[in-house]
């Protein structure tokens, strides 16, 4: 995953940022993720503190998976003696800060300590404890513990550590109607930009890491939404490329992979063939990343009657949507590219004319991502204009395979072959071949070949 590489500024930067008093994080029913309820906690202070037995049973491989009685509420509350009680044993069995405070050697930890309650078992209730923020000492683990109330004691049933420098973001629980598995998600990062969500199923014996997703963005490696409308929630992987010129320059190609739960483990959910002829057009459009046929096709499909079709039909509202351009979009002209709308591109180049255009440097190259560098003199915009060029090779060419008679993507082909070389024979050959179809393809043809 790119970025896995720790960047040592953003550390110390995190490190100064966060508390350094850990304290318990209780999750609100209302919301997604967790965060402190202190109104709870000051109500029930005078409770006794629940004790911690750290492996005081063991759970044998031959037991039988818990049966669960699931929260009427997810995220559930855990109450606020359980959670200071966990809370305080996580901190407990961290590893020393390297250099002591007033009060002797502090836990590592530079941040909080989720507590959340799971589901219930036989013998008690199920929370999950997950130290939030980064380690001091960043070859440290960060302990994801299990543990399960019995009487007034917490016994830990098993632990996960999250390693390789790793700071938590989160513990999200996922809406689930599995009555044998609670599955939920830890949201985290490594180094600047690098994101990954690990999604948990655990069945009351067993703590399964069921899906794990990474992100070249700062956050959101994985979100939560019912894609297809049948009231469940689905798990989504960012799979979007951030860096098509660079992180910073904001030109992106939208894309995510969609899981749905089948009991047992995570299904990724791909569009398949189709035998309804309008919906297999649509998904033929779809493999050819011609994002705008497919908003159009969609409205004229008829209600889906099979579960691969429905599934099917989901998928490409929810794909076609991600691309669909912004209006401030960093650059606009490539947005259309990858929306698959090779008319809309065209008519970006027709704006300048037929000279500027078949110039590699030219103003054509404009929008945000070119504010305040001359795109005619300056060097080091040179790489994105390769970038881009190869880009829109490559998009055009999906597209011709799928229906060959896309004159503007036939344009745009030779046109990017052609600003690299205006020798190019593939490329002149599209170019000639659309030239007697449009003034401005004609035009934009003889001033490459006269360069």
């Amino acid at each position: 995953m790119r970025g896995r590489i720790i960047e040592l500024a953003f550390i110390s930067a995190f490190l100064v940022a966060c508390s350094a008093t850990p304290a318990a994080s209780v999750a609100t029913p209302s919301m997604p993720t967790v965060t402190s309820n202190t109104d709870t906690t000051a109500s029930q202070a005078a409770t006794a503190t629940p004790v911690v037995a750290e492996g005081a049973t063991a759970v044998t491989d031959g037991a039988t998976p818990t049966q669960f009685v699931l929260p009427t509420s997810t995220p559930s509350n855990a109450d606020a003696p359980d959670a200071t009680a966990l809370a305080a044993t996580t901190i407990a069995l961290m590893p020393a800060t390297a250099t002591p405070d007033a009060s002797g050697l502090t836990a590592s930890l530079q941040g909080d300590v989720v507590v959340v309650a799971l589901s219930n078992g036989a013998e008690g209730q199920f929370f999950a404890t997950i130290s939030k923020g980064m380690m001091e000492n960043i070859d440290n683990p960060h302990p994801l513990t299990i543990y399960q109330k019995q009487g007034a004691e917490f016994v830990k049933i098993t632990q996960y550590d999250f390693t390789n420098g790793e700071y938590i973001g989160d513990l999200e629980l996922l809406p689930n109607p599995d009555p044998t598995h609670t599955l939920f998600i830890v949201h985290g990062g490594v180094g600047a930009h690098s994101s990954f969500g690990t999604v948990f199923a655990f069945d009351g014996k067993t703590l399964k890491l069921a899906l794990e997703t990474h992100s070249d963005a700062g956050g959101g490696a994985l979100t939560v939404m019912d894609v297809n409308g049948d009231g469940v929630q689905d798990v989504i992987g960012d799979a979007t490329d951030y860096y098509v010129f660079c992180y910073a320059c904001g030109v992106r190609i939208y894309s995510d992979t969609v899981y749905t739960w089948d009991g047992t483990a995570f299904v990724e959910q791909k569009l398949i063939a189709s035998n309804d002829t309008t919906i297999q057009k649509a998904i033929d459009y779809a493999n050819a990343q011609r994002w705008n046929m497919v908003t159009k096709l969609l409205p004229t499909i008829s209600t889906p009657t099979t579960d691969v079709d429905k599934w099917n039909v989901a998928l490409l509202t929810h794909w076609s949507k991600l691309r669909i351009p912004e209006t401030d979009d960093a650059f606009p002209f490539l947005s259309e590219v990858y929306y698959g709308d090779y008319d809309a591109a065209v008519k970006m180049l027709q704006a300048v004319g037929a000279k500027d255009a078949a110039n590699p440097k030219g103003k054509w190259f404009a929008g945000p991502i070119a504010e305040g560098i001359d795109v005619a003199t300056d060097t080091s915009i040179d790489e994105f204009r390769v970038t881009l060029f190869d880009n829109v090779v490559q998009f055009s060419t999906m597209a011709l395979t799928q229906d060959d008679s896309v004159t503007s993507a036939r344009f745009l082909r030779g046109w990017a072959k052609t600003l690299v070389n205006p020798r190019d024979p593939e490329g002149l050959k599209d170019l000639q071949a659309v030239a007697t179809l449009d003034p401005f393809y004609a035009a934009v043809r003889d001033a490459i070949v006269s360069r």
